[in-house]
């Protein structure tokens, strides 16, 4: 309660100082001063980004001002209108200036506009973002509009039938292009094409350093490139430090509460289980990260698995034409040492695309200290002290194509490839304190893993008009494999309790899939879509357990075990979203068909089921103040998560004398009820209160067996329900200082026949970024977790906070980082079991105090700005590769 109370002042801080940070004011004296000059003040004193072009505002454009102490957002309401320009706020810190020059129309014929569209591209076809878009009738402006990020810009007007009108278009670095044409012929007006500017750039110069959270109606992205989190992290580790995503010791990620989540990587869903995911997620690094898109309530559109939401991973790809890289090295040292080191590349040409990365990793540490106590119930107790060393290293590389087959086409193929080599050792020494003796005891074990993963992805991609509308194929192949072999030998001051075995356990698992994704834009407020997927999965695992026995193994029939698992899905999904005046409603829904079959070899034992879910979706947006962004949204999902494949093996895996694992082919899928309601402020607040109610929860459950053995079985629960609020504060205290703030306060209940365990729990985190310039940079990381349950036993609070100072050298090409993380050495894992009389607690310490330095040196050549640099940084790329 201390803690709880503690993090709730610490929220309350938060708020105070944003407050003080978001009710800026600016004064402004100025008689006659051009207008520019008035906005570059406003983009020195309060840190905004304006994009603008010299065809929207040229210095010939006069203000006369006056004003104390007001807001950026009264100013602009204040000047622009009697220039007839309009603003538009495209993220927290960035808005971009129009021309919205029109004539009075009359009542009849205000009520009767007709909307136009088209697209605006350069002459490599990259569609052109934040363009100005004028309409004019003879010499007078009547409607005016800005290209949104697909380059897509709409105008309303009454239009009159055989009237020539003119379409004038202006960007930052392009030559102006005017279009006429009579309506209701606007074929001209589909695709538009600007020229580059062929003398040296000397307008507005713009470096629009993307905020590291943006908030968006049905999700949130955190982007990594450029942000303290880019440099000489692990993918996972980037995860572990997002705002909103919460990670635990073993790799499990979780958005809200504790319910699990589906991870994507360039639209790829990982089929993977929650420990392979965890290490594959290791081998990326976090120079190749663009971007992380969390969204806790997907729409029909997305597959319905993982009742906790989607985290979905986007790679860095191709922007201009040229080549580009970037190498990479990294070393830590908390009790042993830890090395990486890796490169990228990607070369645009014309039509054609290529990019590439591969990375290396060596991690050696030692946990030193794990405790183990058991009380049983005849008050029998068992201590166990592990020492563990770890010897680990993975490598992965991922390369790709792409290429425009016309304007309209593209086509794309990407390989990837990750393994990873763990050698664990394992040396316990064990206290067994019986009624009648005592009994004491070591153990040894030496485990060895070399999990791998390949894959391969053709996308093609039409656009079949310049709305927006397209149709989109995606064809998937992965195969992993791991080999496991755990030998584990035992010694006890009661001879007849010795013991030496070991345990085999490779498995294969393939997976293919298709799918195809249809996009209609009907009209300006109304978008359809629908599609198609299939996925096939086969996994062959093995267990071969062998006893040593009068010098020489003996196979264990009775534990060994092979099992083949089949999976086949079939999924159709429709959606359609309208948008009226100031709402938007999208429903959706979704149909999965699982077809499975589970064949025990060994013992014969199979099972099969088929079923079939309806999956519906519904989003509510209400937007308040379109400039600032504020809205009002509320969602509906119904989720389900499938057993992992290894959770319907029906094996017995023994882990040592008094812990063993079994299979459970019994299990049911899991079925969850979501609903959420939010409201996001102004600049990227955002609270939300959310329930969830899920059937047949799937947990790890701890049961205490015969002979004093721990099992650790797969089980469906009766039911579990989650609710909570969440709170997202980004503040900037200062123009150098920066934070991202989150907090989530839940309340999570599971019950099993007649037990049930419950908990309130808070999670919260906060990234500082204090920016001193021609200095270094410098962040803080904390992260918080109270106390939460998990199936039927609790785990404890964790704590910790890291540093980290940031250099940028040779132009920002050269970007050394030194990282201290988990400076007070406080993260360490607890859990609690209180079941069937017997009282389970575990305490682990890793080695989380940590010193690192990482170097990363980014190059390129092609095409370049002859002077002054123009980084629209929140400009989307074109998804091309791996879409």
């Amino acid at each position: 309660m201390k803690r709880f109370i503690q993090m709730t002042m610490m929220l309350m801080v938060f708020s105070y100082f944003s407050g003080q940070a978001q009710s800026r004011k600016i004064s402004i004296s100025s008689n006659k001063l051009p207008l520019t000059r008035i906005l570059e003040q406003i983009e020195k004193e309060c840190t905004y980004s304006i994009v603008y072009s010299n065809e929207v505002i040229p210095d010939t454009v006069l203000v006369t001002v006056n004003v104390k102490r007001i807001s950026v957002a009264e100013l602009l309401d204040k000047i622009l209108p009697e220039k007839q320009l309009f603003y538009k706020m495209m993220s927290e810190r960035m808005l971009v200036i129009g021309s919205n020059r029109t004539v009075r129309l009359p009542v009849e014929e205000a009520e009767n506009k007709i909307t136009l569209s088209g697209r605006i591209t350069d002459q490599k076809k990259n569609v052109l973002a934040f363009a100005s878009v004028g309409l004019l009738q003879g010499l007078s402006y009547v409607g005016g509009s800005i290209s949104n990020d697909n380059g897509v810009f709409q105008l309303s007007y009454p239009f009159k039938t055989q009237v020539k009108y003119t379409i004038k278009i202006s960007s930052i670095g392009y030559q102006p292009l005017s279009v006429d044409f009579v309506y209701p012929d606007t074929v001209a007006l589909k695709n538009l094409l600007l020229k580059e500017e062929q003398h040296t750039l000397n307008t507005v110069s713009i470096t629009a350093a993307r905020p590291l959270i943006e908030r968006k109606t049905d999700r949130y992205i955190v982007n990594v490139e450029g942000s303290a989190l880019a440099d000489g992290n692990t993918g996972l580790e980037v995860l572990q430090k997002s705002p909103g995503i919460w990670v635990n010791s073993e790799g499990a990620i979780k958005i809200k509460g504790n319910q699990s989540v589906m991870v994507m990587i360039n639209d790829v869903v990982q089929r993977m289980s929650e420990e392979d995911l965890a290490q594959y997620l290791r081998t990326l690094r976090s120079e190749d990260i663009k971007k992380i898109e969390i969204i806790s309530n997907p729409p029909s559109e997305f597959e319905a698995a993982g009742a906790g939401g989607i985290v979905h991973i986007v790679l860095k790809k191709a922007r201009m034409d040229g080549f580009a890289g970037q190498i990479g090295t990294a070393y830590k040292y908390g009790n042993r040492p830890f090395y990486a080191g890796g490169a990228s590349a990607d070369y645009k040409v014309k039509n054609l695309y290529a990019q590439g990365n591969v990375s290396l990793v060596k991690d050696k540490s030692n946990y030193i200290g794990g405790r183990a106590d058991i009380v049983y119930p005849d008050q029998s107790t068992y201590a166990g002290r592990t020492d563990r060393y770890n010897d680990n290293s993975r490598d992965q590389y991922r390369f790709g194509l792409a290429y425009d087959l016309s304007k309209n086409q593209l086509i794309g193929l990407q390989v990837m490839g990750a393994g990873s080599e763990m050698l664990q050792t394992f040396k316990t020494s064990i206290l067994l304190n019986k009624p009648a003796e005592l009994i004491s005891g070591n153990a040894l074990s030496d485990w060895v893993r070399r999990p791998k993963n390949t894959g391969a992805t053709l996308n093609y991609l039409l656009r079949l008009d310049s709305t927006g509308s397209t149709f989109k194929v995606i064809g998937d192949y992965v195969q992993s494999s791991k080999t496991e072999l755990n030998d584990f030998t035992s010694q006890y001051t009661d001879p007849s309790r010795n013991s030496r075995y070991r345990n085999n356990t490779p498995n294969l698992t393939k997976i293919y899939s298709l799918q195809a994704d249809y996009t209609k834009v009907l009209n300006s407020k109304l978008e359809l879509k629908t599609g198609l997927k299939y996925v096939s999965a086969k996994r062959d695992n093995t267990i071969l357990s062998e006893d040593f026995i009068a010098d020489e193994w003996v196979k264990n029939t009775g534990t060994s075990n092979q099992f083949i698992y089949d999976e086949h899905l079939l999924m159709a999904y429709v959606t359609l979203e309208k948008n009226i005046h100031k709402t938007s409603i999208k429903l959706g829904l979704r149909a999965e068909e699982t077809d499975m079959k589970g064949n025990s070899i060994t013992s014969g034992q199979t099972f099969s089921r088929k079923y079939l879910g309806w999956f519906p979706t519904a989003f509510l947006v209400q937007k308040l103040n379109e400039k600032t962004g504020s809205a009002i949204y509320l969602n509906y999902s119904r989720r389900l998560r499938r057993p992992q494949f290894n959770y319907l093996n029906p094996y017995r895996l023994q882990l040592n004398d008094y812990e063993v694992m079994t299979g459970n082919p019994d299990l049911l899928p899991e079925y969850t009820h979501k609903i959420e309601l939010g409201y996001n402020f102004w600049n990227g607040f955002s609270a939300d209160v959310y329930y969830s109610r899920t059937e047949n929860t799937i947990a790890q459950f701890v049961n205490p067996i015969a002979d004093n053995v721990i099992e650790y079985q797969p089980r469906n629960f009766n039911n579990s329900s989650d609710y909570g609020i969440t709170l997202d504060a980004p503040v900037k205290l200062f123009k150098w200082w920066t934070t991202n703030n989150s907090v989530v306060l839940f309340h999570l209940a599971t019950e099993i026949s007649n037990f049930k365990v419950d908990q309130y729990s808070v999670y919260a985190k906060s990234m500082h970024t204090i920016t001193l310039k021609h200095l270094f940079d410098f962040d803080m990381f904390a992260n918080y977790s109270s106390p939460y349950v998990t199936s039927n036993s609790k785990m404890g609070y964790i704590f910790y906070l890291d540093l980290g100072f940031t250099k940028k050298l040779l132009d920002n090409q050269l970007r050394m980082r030194l990282s201290l993380t988990d400076i007070f050495d406080t993260f360490k894992e607890q859990e609690y079991t209180n079941y069937k009389d017997t009282r389970i607690s575990s305490y682990q310490k890793r080695p989380t105090r940590t010193i690192g330095l990482s170097l990363s040196y980014s190059f390129s050549s092609g095409k370049k700005f002859k002077n002054k640099k123009i980084e629209q940084s929140n400009e989307e790329e074109k998804n091309r590769i791996g879409n």
